[in-house]
């Protein structure tokens, strides 16, 4: 009885579309204002900022649904608790949103470049080093990110855009080996 032929593997098309679904997840991750967050107070810090923080743990300004920078909700609370500002915020908690964010864009774009360049079959190793530099500094910079939080334990927690990241990196990481083995001279 004969066995029937192996199914053709398909590296090129899994590269692709695994580049371009990390790609999708970390610009999403990278614009969104939940990777930190609280059902019950509705607060979310994200890369660039806050949302509803206003009303979170300080009573200075009394608005619903306002938003502000993260150094500016991180200044907010160092000036209405001075004694306990430093166990309360971190220096490096917007910082590294800002780079984590710039780093989430360039590694989003390098590997919508490589899975591009796979798809048209031409070879170029630079979007895939771009884009392995980029998630490994992301990958860092994000964790920093989340560690740095502001409030005590408890206050937030992570949320949707934090997902997306880490399934975002992976996934890159995972993208940039499959595409990298497509890329080599």
């Amino acid at each position: 009885m004969p066995l029937a032929p192996p199914k053709p593997k398909r590296p090129r098309l899994n590269a692709i579309i695994v580049g371009a679904i990390a790609a999708a997840l970390l610009i999403f991750a990278a614009f969104s204002k939940q990777w930190l967050g609280n059902p019950s107070t509705d607060i979310g810090f994200g890369p660039m900022g806050c949302t509803d923080c206003c009303n979170s743990m300080v009573t200075l300004v009394q608005d619903t649904h306002c938003g502000m920078s993260n150094s500016a909700f991180v200044e907010m609370v160092r000036a209405a608790d001075p004694d306990r500002a430093d166990e309360m915020t971190s220096g490096a908690f917007a910082p590294m949103g800002w780079v984590t964010f710039g780093l989430c864009l360039l590694a989003g774009l390098a590997l919508l470049a490589a899975a591009g360049l796979a798809y048209r079959n031409k070879r170029s190793a630079l979007p895939v080093r771009v884009a392995w530099l980029s998630l490994v500094g992301a990958l860092i910079t994000g964790m920093v990110f989340v560690a740095t939080k502001p409030g005590g334990p408890g206050f937030v927690g992570v949320a949707m855009g934090f997902w997306a990241f880490s399934a975002g990196t992976v996934g890159g990481i995972v993208a940039a080996q499959l595409l990298a083995k497509r890329h080599a001279p």
